[in-house]
Order: C-alpha cells, then structure tokens, then sequence
C-alpha cells in the first residue's frame, strides 16, 4: 500500500481486507502522521483542482479559435 493508501484506510474509511491493527502498524513503522495525511491530501486536491482549472482554460481558447473563423462573401 501507498502512504495516501493508509492514511486513506486509517483515517478517512478506506476499505481493506488487512485489519486496522496491521495498517496501523504498518503506518508507524513508517513513521507517518495524521498532520503529514492531512497536508498529503490537500495537496492532491489542490493539484487536481488547477489541473481541472488549467483544463477549462485550454478549452475556452479551443472555443474562440474555432469561433473566430473568417467569413468570405459568397462570389
């Protein structure tokens, strides 16, 4: 398992089939915290937010580059 893996199982209801006593002795073994989770955690959110947000722009300016297109009058 990942550290978010544990820290997901331990904290945040994560299913598993390992019981809690062996995840949580996994997770002191390698020296993780409640406060590392928590700042391990925002830090996905936060990423995958501005990846989304980054998203959004590139297909608004797709948009207008499509909608901008020239129209010739017809001969």
């Amino acid at each position: 398992m990942s550290n978010l893996q544990l820290c997901d199982t331990l904290y945040y209801g994560r299913s598993s089939n390992q019981t809690l006593a062996a995840i949580g002795s996994e997770f002191n073994r390698r020296g993780l915290s409640k406060n590392w989770c928590d700042t391990e955690t925002n830090k996905l959110y936060f990423t995958k937010t501005v990846d989304w947000f980054a998203g959004q722009i590139e297909h608004k300016e797709d948009s207008e580059e499509e909608a901008s297109a020239v129209v010739l009058p017809a001969n």
